[in-house]
């Protein structure tokens, strides 16, 4: 048996603008994650999940291409997986048991910290280790997010790219439009080895002595909805690639004064151009607890979480997000992903 440790992940900056391609976004990776347990299986496949309530059974050269149902992200990784040591003639896979336990949850509720993005890389990982696949790590990237993308039709892949290469990483996303097809299925093998426009993935050192402090708010973001009709202006995506690229310097530097500049500047940015309701009441008190503190919003807004990155003990701010049903979680971070 195999078993593989999976990252969750958590936005810092440059949200919104990252979806536009050749943009950069700061996203570090959490030990808080899931956990895929994967071994040979003698007839046909089963997948099971402390997620989901009934197992799928299969046969791996017989997957089919589904995307509504509770499973949609794991069938469609091992779809992308099936098909591309197909296509590239590696050995044929064979039938498999996994075991997937996500603790991307907490009593109360989701925490948002990626877990659809978690469990397609979960799949890929456990699949190219269990068959001794040896894919270059860029290439399992872009195979999770194919299956992604064939589920969610869209997405800037940088919560993929994070789980996928673990610590902290700059993330440039790709120009895709020159591989749109009209049904939107994505799950072409052949675009795992095409070279992915602007797309550029940085790992950074992050300070040992800043901890990472998630405020969960448990509330459901329907950001989809919120930004149906709404367009960001090329002013925003410049100033939020020039904040960006300031905090990729100052993390380098060690610089917590301008970090927390830095951040406070992408918070304003984001607060003065997004539509009402980016900032819910409880976000609202997270950011008012953060005077003197490096933090902001982390994703989509509309009742995602916020973090905080401190110096010194936290149990002053957590008493503080308390008082306010904002759920503190310390946040480790992943290691560093080779190869």
């Amino acid at each position: 048996m195999t078993k593989i440790l999976i990252p969750g992940k958590l936005f810092l900056a440059g949200e919104y603008a990252i979806t536009h391609p050749g943009n950069t976004a700061l996203i570090a990776t959490t030990k808080t994650g899931l956990s895929v347990e994967i071994e040979s299986a003698a007839q046909t496949s089963v997948i099971h999940s402390n997620t989901i309530t009934t197992d799928w059974h299969f046969n791996i050269t017989e997957t089919a291409i589904v995307s509504t149902d509770d499973w949609r992200y794991v069938r469609a990784a091992v779809n992308i997986m099936q098909a591309y040591t197909t296509t590239n003639q590696f050995k044929p896979l064979s039938n498999i048991n996994v075991n997937i336990t996500s603790n991307l949850n907490s009593p109360f509720g989701k925490i948002g910290l990626g877990s659809s993005a978690a469990v397609v890389v979960g799949i890929v990982e456990a699949i190219n280790a269990q068959f001794n696949l040896k894919l270059p790590i860029l290439t399992r990237f872009k195979l999770a997010s194919l299956a992604h993308l064939h589920v969610q039709k869209n997405g800037s892949l940088g919560d993929i790219a994070a789980i996928m290469y673990g610590g902290v990483i700059a993330y440039q996303s790709p120009d895709l439009s020159s591989f749109r097809q009209n049904d939107e299925n994505w799950l072409r093998p052949s675009l795992a080895n095409k070279i992915w426009p602007k797309l550029h993935i940085a790992q950074l050192p992050w300070p040992p002595k800043w901890q990472l402090l998630l405020g969960a708010t448990l509330e459901s973001a329907d950001t989809k909805s919120a930004l149906e009709h709404f367009i960001l202006s090329k002013q925003f995506i410049t100033e939020s690639q020039q904040i960006v690229q300031n905090l990729i310097h100052t993390i380098a530097q060690e610089d917590y004064l301008q970090l927390a500049l830095g951040l406070r500047r992408n918070q304003e940015l984001l607060q003065n151009s997004l539509p009402t309701g980016y900032i819910t009441p409880k976000l609202a008190h997270l950011l008012e607890s953060l005077t003197n503190i490096a933090g902001k919003i982390s994703g989509a807004g509309f009742g995602d979480n916020g973090f905080a990155v401190l110096q010194n003990n936290a149990e002053q701010l957590e008493s503080v997000w308390q008082r306010y049903q904002i759920v503190a979680q310390p946040i480790i971070i992943s290691p560093q992903k080779r190869g």
